[in-house]
This record gives C-alpha cells, structure tokens and sequence, in this order.
C-alpha cells in the first residue's frame, strides 16, 4: 500500500532590503516562481531585528500573490520594492517589544493557502523604530513543501 508524505524542497533565502526601514513604511521582496517545482505551500521563515526599543511595537507580515503570473497584489511590481498592503494576505504579527533579534515561521498550510504561479513576501515595519541598519539582521526564508507517494 502506498503511503502519502510531506516532502520539502530546499530553502530559498528571499531578496528583501529591511535595513534601515523606517517606521510606519512597508516593503516586499522579489517573487517567486513556483511555475516549474509546482510546490503546494510553504514556511516562511522571518528574522527581524529592532533599532530602538518599543513596548508595544511589531512588524506585519503579508503573502503578495499573482493571479496569472504577471500582475500581483497591491500593484506589486515582482521585485524588491517598497510596499503598502491594500489586499495582500496578512499572515501576521512579530511582537518587538525590546531592541533584539524576532524569529517567526508562517506555516502557510494552517491558513489552507496553497502556492500561486508567483508570489512574494512584505514586512511593514511598525516597531516605532527605524529597524537595523545591518542588512544580516533580517532575513526571509521560504521552505516549500509538496506530497510526494512513497
């Protein structure tokens, strides 16, 4: 009898420029292609480091998809860009309540979200601090997955 397991593919480490994002302003990273691999869906993996301290302060955030591969939530052009969230999908919040390094990973199965033909990541920076100037600090990992039959 066959047996149905969760495979994953290889990580990919996203191009996203957070260094130095300000409060208050958004951005997302280059797409994806899932048109070749036609993975199911992911961890999205994301390390956000604060620049000043804030109680009450976070980082937002969003999956931006494209319905045919070209055109993409909120007028997203594919590439590392700044970003203001209309109709993305919010995926949600990272608490930052001191001057540190965040860790969150999205599973996006738990939302029951499948993986578009192109798709990318934004983080909207509303710690009340501009976020670290090292580029290192942040990161944005996807480990997509699929079902393989063994």
């Amino acid at each position: 009898m066959a047996t149905i397991k969760q495979a994953y593919e290889t990580t990919d480490t996203l191009t996203i420029t957070l260094a130095s994002l300000a409060n208050g302003s958004g951005r997302c990273s280059t797409a994806l292609d899932n048109t070749s691999n036609l993975d199911i869906t992911a961890d999205v993996g994301v390390k956000i480091t604060t620049g000043g301290t804030s109680a009450t302060g976070y980082v937002s955030v969003y999956l931006v998809r494209s319905y045919d591969g070209t055109s993409y939530d909120d007028a997203f052009g594919g590439t590392d860009g700044a970003f203001t969230p209309i109709n993305a999908f919010f995926l949600g919040t990272i608490s930052t309540p001191a001057t540190s390094t965040y860790y969150r990973t999205f599973d996006l199965g738990e939302y029951g979200l499948t993986l578009p033909k192109k798709y990318a990541i934004a983080i909207v920076n509303s710690t009340g601090n501009t976020l670290s100037a090292t580029g290192g600090n942040h990161e944005i990992k996807i480990t997509r997955k699929f079902y393989t039959v063994l």
